[in-house]
């Protein structure tokens, strides 16, 4: 049996073979060849800019393996890679830089865009376990109230139980509901095991 874990590790050395081979199909050039490239783009030749990206594609892998692992899959890190290596290229095309520094340059857009990428990853999860949370908690808050009162209840009365404001709750209902309609899987588990056992009828917000 494959665990989900092993098929991760699976998916992560494929997508890092992928990457090695699509960075050793150009190899890193010396500073003649780089120097002429620039020369050409900076003319307009689109296709000395594309060659020189394609040869700098090393830069986006070492800064990928040199993450390894994190929060962000490593197809997503290459395109993110890739994207901070052409606009490190364009800034230094428009600066006039040289073939000397054209590496050191292109390394630092890498690098920067691959942090936000993962900063930007961070955040989301972060988001999502507060909205996770809060559902729980607003699931549980409407449990106790159904059953205190026989009927649902309202927003205002939600938001006096938990010490929120009735816009957080229309808020998180209305994310949950959108995760509803989008069969999110992992809420509706939740959803379903507190209505089934009543777990968070009890004290929140008191």
């Amino acid at each position: 049996m494959v665990t989900d874990g092993a098929q991760d590790r699976g998916g992560r050395r494929a997508a890092l073979d992928d990457l090695r081979r699509l960075a050793s199909s150009h190899p890193p050039l010396d500073d003649a060849a780089t120097a002429a490239l620039l020369r050409d783009a900076v003319g307009g030749a689109a296709a000395a800019t594309e060659l020189l990206v394609a040869h700098h594609l090393w830069l986006v892998r070492d800064a990928v393996l040199a993450r390894a692992p994190s929060n962000v899959p490593v197809a997503d890190l290459f395109q993110e890679g890739s994207a901070g290596l052409v606009l490190g290229l364009q800034r230094h095309l428009a600066a006039g830089g040289t073939a000397a520094g054209l590496a050191g340059a292109l390394r630092d857009a890498v690098d920067r865009e691959l942090a936000d990428a993962e900063a930007h990853e961070r955040d989301a999860r972060q988001e999502e376990a507060r909205w996770v949370a809060d559902s729980e908690v607003l699931v549980g808050a409407q449990l106790r109230l159904r059953r205190e009162k026989g009927r649902d209840p309202t927003t205002g009365e939600i938001a006096v139980l938990l010490h929120w404001e009735e816009e957080r709750v229309d808020r998180v209902r209305e994310m949950a509901s959108r995760a509803q309609s989008s069969h999110d899987v992992d809420l509706l588990a939740i959803i379903a095991e507190l209505e089934e056992d009543g777990s968070m009828d009890g004290d929140e917000g008191d």
